[in-house]
């Protein structure tokens, strides 16, 4: 299934609040929203998840499952 999965920054120094940290897209299993770390490593940052948001589309003109994950996150 194609997953977006959007990082985005709650509270740090470095960042301001709701500051997009990256995106990836990859092809995942609908299992992956709970495979998600508590922990991510960003640029020699670590990051805890506060909070994760998941939104599954069925486009049945292209017969594809969608899915976007939204990650918020706190500098550690």
């Amino acid at each position: 299934m194609k997953t977006t999965v959007k990082y985005v920054v709650l509270k740090s120094l470095d960042y301001q609040l709701g500051t997009p940290l990256f995106q990836e897209e990859l092809d995942a299993d609908s299992l992956y929203f709970d495979q998600i770390p508590a922990v991510i490593q960003y640029q020699n940052h670590q990051f805890k998840v506060k909070s994760k948001e998941l939104k599954r589309v069925y486009l049945a003109e292209e017969n594809e499952d969608m899915q976007t994950i939204i990650v918020k996150v706190l500098a550690v």
